[in-house]
């Protein structure tokens, strides 16, 4: 179970797959995994206030991490140095 509340600020462990997503007024969403909890917005030009990524945003962070991770275990696999292996994308 967690407490989403903004007012309490606590956030307790959900169990692994769950996901809780939370309004936290105008454009900003306080979202609950496992016991993380960051917050999405929009930019302040789109209507925000930019308390945090966008969720166009967040939806990127996955796919550029999982290209990273599978990168780094292929480099990983062939004994070749992944210490500056970095992922660049552009979610616009």
């Amino acid at each position: 179970m967690t407490d989403t509340t903004s007012t309490t600020g606590r956030t307790t462990a959900l169990p692994q797959g769950h996901v809780e997503v939370c309004h936290l007024g105008s454009c900003a969403f306080k979202v609950a995994v496992r016991g993380h909890a960051p917050v999405t917005d929009q930019l302040v030009e789109a209507g925000g206030d930019d308390r945090g990524p966008t969720p166009v945003e967040i939806l990127v962070v996955p796919l550029a991490s999982c290209v990273a991770y599978s990168a780094g275990r292929f480099l990983e696999r062939h004994h070749v140095d992944c210490q500056r292996l970095r992922v660049a994308v552009t979610s616009r």
